[in-house]
């Protein structure tokens, strides 16, 4: 598949509209199962690119920025990855071959933006405050953006120009890492589903997924009735049940009220 000169502003865009989230209160739109979205929007390719990014989804699920310690770039990793995969017609194996190279490198490159061209408005930002300008401070902020525009093109760039690189070096890869790589591919989901697992399941939690498990098990209920049944025992467990301490302590405000 050729690449043309608007596919590539297509997945720049994309990139730009992802890096935004920071500055747009964090509403996850940068994760790939939505930025794959919207590459498969730009090349033509929706359902393999949906298959792609809920696949690097499970494989980046957890990973957070904590501080200055900044994760591999997932959302320039991602886009490229399943752009790359999909141009090149390398499916999963394809996408997580190229993605986590590449989201290493990006955040190499997002260092050096952060290091000179943020820490420049920083420090300017620092100054404004220390007279007591809060509009220049507001100003640096604002200005602070437009360290993403010549990310977002470089995006674009090493789309266009990499094509032709890739497809390359994916032909050169052996058949049997290949495989293997399809093979762990294929464990990402029960990676995924482990780690969020460890996250959420508790003593109090752990008979509600034993329950789903019963319902799909032996009743073969799928996804969405597991989920109904789920929210319905949320919502018994939350409005019709008292926890013991709650109805403890409405005894003791009941006997101290009787006292008086």
């Amino acid at each position: 598949m050729e690449v043309t000169v608007l596919q590539a502003v297509g997945i720049g865009l994309v990139a730009l509209f992802a890096y935004m989230v920071d500055f747009c209160a964090y509403a996850q739109w940068d994760r790939p199962i939505f930025t794959c979205m919207l590459v498969g929007f730009v090349l033509g390719d929706m359902k393999q690119a949906l298959i792609l990014g809920a696949n690097l989804e499970l494989l980046y699920m957890g990973t957070m920025s904590i501080g200055a310690a900044l994760p591999p770039d997932i959302y320039t990793g991602g886009i490229l990855g399943v752009a790359f995969a999909i141009v090149t017609g390398t499916g999963i194996e394809g996408a997580v071959t190229l993605c986590l190279p590449i989201a290493s490198l990006a955040l190499a490159v997002k260092q050096f933006f952060y290091t000179f061209f943020r820490g420049y408005c920083t420090h300017r930002a620092d100054h404004y405050a220390s007279i007591g300008d809060a509009d220049g401070v507001a100003r640096m902020h604002i200005f602070s953006l437009l360290m993403w525009v010549p990310m977002a093109m470089l995006v674009g760039f090493a789309f266009y120009s990499g094509s032709a690189m890739v497809q390359t070096i994916l032909d050169s890869i052996p058949k049997f890492i290949m495989n293997g790589i399809s093979v762990a591919s294929g464990m990402i989901p029960a990676l995924g589903f482990a780690m969020l697992a460890k996250l959420t399941v508790t003593q109090k939690t752990l008979p509600f997924l034993f329950l789903g498990f019963a319902l799909v098990s032996y009743l073969s209920i799928d996804v969405t009735g597991v989920a109904i049944f789920g929210v319905i025992a949320a919502v018994v467990a939350v409005y019709f049940t008292k926890p013991a301490n709650a109805a403890v302590a409405a005894v003791e405000v009941e006997d101290d009220d009787n006292e008086f």
